[in-house]
């Protein structure tokens, strides 16, 4: 299971897989609940991952 970096959600990896809702970023694959959430990070990923992002994100 993973988190969504953007919401927060609980994501299977393999759903998000098959419906295209992973990016490689940085050598690490992220995993998202939905199409909108993967394009808010897409956008803008350092704002999901600077060290003010939520502790589920810096996991």
């Amino acid at each position: 299971m993973a988190t969504d970096p953007v919401c927060g959600m609980s994501v299977m990896e393999e759903k998000a897989r098959e419906s295209g809702n992973t990016l490689e970023y940085e050598g690490r694959t992220y995993y998202f609940c939905a199409k909108g959430c993967l394009e808010r990070f897409r956008k803008d990923p350092e704002k999901y991952l600077t060290e003010d992002a939520p502790d589920w994100i810096k996991g």
